[in-house]
């Protein structure tokens, strides 16, 4: 689809544009670059969710494929990457996150819909978007705790950070990373919450084990964010379980609806 080409370009032009002003840490590049990646972002989103609603609309009562999901989650990121150009975030990290929108994006045309559903009621629709929000927000977190893993080791070593440069410093990463989880904690939360609205048999509907592997991801972040909070966790110990509660929560939507829908060929309900 045309407009999906259109905006995975867009972002990843912006990411270009900001990922060029970090590394050359030019004050002045950094503010038309930030300016300029801002605009053809917020072009790329207006394709992005285009594609999304042309898709729906021509086929309303399908059921969302992994694809589909996956395309939603990019446009959630995207538009969070406008927010933190506005703010002034950290360039690099910003480039690295429009880079994750489009390769989720890019995946949108791939994935096939063969699952008829019912029209949703908005309990249902408001789960829904909460929990990919959720998801949106915990992956920033994991993707900023990699690239803080990546950088640290690279400091450690006593090796030149060459193009990581672009993600320094460190102490940007980490806040910026704290910040996403605590966010997507709260979101999965809610959408926890919201979810025992409308399971009314976790075996019948396929969803046991997508509500085990969530709550679990759902008690590691807890247990992360008590740690950072008490305890002052952060470094090495505090990636491990980002990344370890963002890999369960990986598994229990995106892996779980994988074997449900392609080798089993059900769907969630």
């Amino acid at each position: 689809m045309l407009s999906s080409l259109i905006a995975v370009a867009c972002y990843l032009i912006g990411a270009a544009v900001l990922g060029l002003s970090a590394y050359r840490a030019d004050a002045h590049l950094d503010r038309g670059g930030r300016l300029a990646a801002a605009a053809i972002t917020l072009v790329g989103l207006v394709f992005h969710a285009a594609s999304l609603l042309v898709a729906q609309r021509e086929a309303p009562g399908v059921a969302l494929s992994l694809a589909d999901t996956a395309s939603i989650v990019g446009l959630v990121i995207a538009a969070v990457c406008v927010y933190m150009m506005l703010r002034s975030r950290p360039a690099g990290a910003v480039a690295l996150l429009l880079v994750i929108a489009a390769a989720l994006e890019a995946g949108f045309s791939r994935g096939g819909r063969h699952f008829s559903i019912a029209q949703p009621g908005w309990e249902l629709t408001f789960h829904v978007a909460v929990a990919t929000a959720a998801f949106a927000m915990l992956t920033i977190g994991a993707a900023l705790a990699a690239a803080h893993a990546v950088v640290d080791r690279r400091l450690r070593s006593h090796r030149p950070l060459g193009v990581l440069r672009i993600f320094s410093p460190l102490e940007s990463l980490e806040s910026g990373c704290f910040q996403a989880i605590l966010a997507g904690f709260l979101l999965l939360t809610l959408a926890l919450v919201s979810g025992a609205f409308f399971i009314e048999n976790l075996f019948a509907q396929h969803l046991v084990h997508k509500v085990v592997l969530a709550m679990i991801a759902w008690a590691l972040f807890g247990m992360l964010l008590f740690g950072r909070l008490r305890f002052g966790w952060r470094g090495r110990r505090a990636l491990r379980w980002a990344l370890s509660g963002y890999a369960l929560l990986a598994l229990a939507y995106f892996g779980s609806k994988l074997v449900l829908e392609t080798l089993l060929g059900r769907h969630w309900g």
